[in-house]
C-alpha cells in the first residue's frame, strides 16, 4: 500500500532500480511535477521549508542572525561576499539555473538542535571534524601554537617562528610577509 495515496498498487510500482520505496510510481511522478511547478512559482518556499525542517528557524531569523554577525562568519570573520561558492546540485532538466547557494551555513548543536550562529563552510567543516568537542579544539590549538615536546621522529622539536603558528616573518627590508 502506498503511504501517500493509501491505494493498493503492484509491487513493481514501489521499486526504483534496486531500491524499495514507500510511495508508488504515480505519486512520485505527481510530486516531481508539482515540485517543479512550485520551485518556479515560490522559490523562497523551498528555502523556508529547509530552514524549518533542519534547524527550526524561519528565513527572517536566518537573516536576523546574518545581520547581527555583520554578514561575517562567527569564527573567522570572513565576509560572506568573500566566500567563493560553486554551483549547487545537478543541472536542472528544464535549463533554469540552480538557486544561489548560501554563503554562510547554519551551525547548530547536534545534541540539542539549538542554532549557535552562521559559519563559512571551512569553519563549519572544521568544527564537524573535531566533533564539536572543545577539548579536541583546544588540543589542536596547542598543537598549532607549537608547544615544545618530543618529535615523532625522535629528539625534541621546537616551535619555529613562521606563518604556521601565527607569527609573521619579517623580510630583511622590514616588510611583513
Amino acid at each position: 500500500m502506498c503511504l501517500r495515496c493509501l491505494k493498493e498498487r503492484p509491487l513493481d510500482s514501489f521499486r526504483k532500480g534496486d531500491r524499495e520505496l514507500v510511495s508508488c510510481a504515480p505519486c512520485r511522478e505527481y510530486a516531481r511535477v508539482n515540485n517543479h511547478k512550485n520551485r518556479r512559482a515560490k522559490p523562497g518556499k523551498i528555502r523556508a521549508d529547509n530552514l524549518w525542517a533542519l534547524y527550526r528557524i524561519r528565513p527572517e531569523e536566518y537573516d536576523a542572525i546574518r545581520a547581527a554577525q555583520a554578514y561575517r562568519c562567527a569564527i573567522c570573520g570572513i565576509n560572506e561576499s568573500e566566500i567563493m561558492t560553486g554551483s549547487r546540485g545537478r543541472p536542472r532538466l528544464d535549463g533554469t539555473p540552480n538557486a544561489e547557494p548560501f554563503r554562510l551555513v547554519v551551525d547548530h548543536c547536534h545534541a540539542s538542535g539549538k542554532v549557535r550562529g552562521l559559519l563559512c563552510g571551512p569553519c563549519n567543516a572544521g568544527l564537524g571534524g573535531f566533533r564539536d568537542d572543545p577539548a579536541l579544539l583546544t588540543a589542536a590549538a596547542r598543537y598549532l601554537l607549537g608547544r615544545e615536546g618530543p618529535s615523532p621522529l625522535g629528539g625534541r622539536q621546537r616551535a619555529l617562528d613562521g606563518p604556521c603558528n601565527g607569527i609573521e616573518e619579517k623580510a630583511a627590508d622590514g616588510a611583513v610577509g
